[in-house]
């Protein structure tokens, strides 16, 4: 089948035919433009033209048709496609967010992603203080709370970058939970990971933790041999990555992979990027950043 045949919503077929026919200077009236139209050979510009009129649901859909308009989507390096699409998308304080742009400057298409796996449900002693990727825990005694983001993964390959540049506290805990893990208790204690529901790294004691109990030091070894000191807020970012395929989490702090956490971990639902603090004036900034870099 011909590509305009392949489109998947009919007013793109009519858009699709009109921009070729003006590349081509084609003066022809045009009835039954779309049969006419030789859309096989619209230049890219002109398909990026065309796909700006979709939004991201129907780009994903436009990505499976072909292999060339998968690339084309993908590759839009100029912002043209990407640019629009996350100026309408993201509300202003999206926009404004220091996180966001640190860690994906100016990709549009990586910004208007990390939107949809921004801070979501949280206990009721956080929230996001006008910053979407920032989660602030207010300073209340003998509480342990939790945040996760909006969205989950039911599969593939996924890497978020995470951030305390202040005391992390002494019950931190960075991982992933499902959607049934509790967001909030009483007392003082490492809140992701006390049930079947959470997997977190405790960044306090260095050592995993997943229902209930401590599953050993994390990181166990450095690059030359050596168990890696605990916990120090810097500059550096925290990079976890989640492989939902194979059911492997693991961690990376700057550039030292750290090893897997966890493996052969349950997928049946959803997980979620999670984190657990009891330090009043905590601010934990989250950013996904896709699919991880291998290698």
């Amino acid at each position: 089948r011909s590509l305009i045949s392949r489109l998947p919503f009919p007013y793109l077929k009519k858009i699709a035919a009109l921009a070729w026919r003006a590349e081509q200077k084609d003066t022809r009236p045009p009835d039954n433009c779309e049969k006419m139209a030789d859309v096989e050979k619209l230049s890219d510009r002109l398909w990026l033209a065309v796909f700006s009129f979709l939004s991201v649901e129907e780009l994903g859909r436009c990505s499976s048709v072909c292999r060339r308009w998968e690339k084309i989507i993908r590759n839009d390096q100029d912002g043209v496609l990407w640019k629009p699409l996350y100026l309408r998308v993201v509300p202003a304080e999206g926009k404004k967010s220091a996180s966001a742009r640190a860690c994906l400057k100016d990709s549009y298409r990586a910004l208007l992603r990390s939107w949809y796996y921004r801070w979501g449900s949280h206990s009721h002693n956080m929230h996001t203080n006008g910053d979407p990727y920032l989660m602030y825990r207010k300073p209340v005694a003998q509480s342990s709370d939790a945040a996760r983001t909006v969205r989950g993964f039911s599969s593939g390959q996924h890497s978020w970058k995470v951030k305390w540049p202040s005391n992390p506290g002494s019950e931190a805990v960075l991982g992933v939970a499902t959607e049934s893990a509790k967001l909030q208790c009483e007392g003082y204690k490492p809140l992701l990971g006390s049930d079947c529901n959470g997997w977190g790294w405790h960044l306090g004691k260095n050592k995993l933790i997943h229902d209930g109990e401590f599953r050993g030091d994390y990181p166990c070894r450095g690059t030359h041999g050596t168990k890696l000191g605990g916990f120090k807020p810097s500059s550096n970012w925290i990079t976890v990555t989640l492989d939902m395929d194979h059911g492997i989490l693991s961690f990376e702090r700057g550039d030292t992979f750290l090893g897997v956490a966890f493996d052969r971990m349950p997928t049946s639902e959803p997980l979620y990027p999670c984190i657990s603090a009891v330090y009043g004036n905590s601010e934990i900034s989250l950013v996904y950043i896709g699919p991880p870099l291998l290698g």
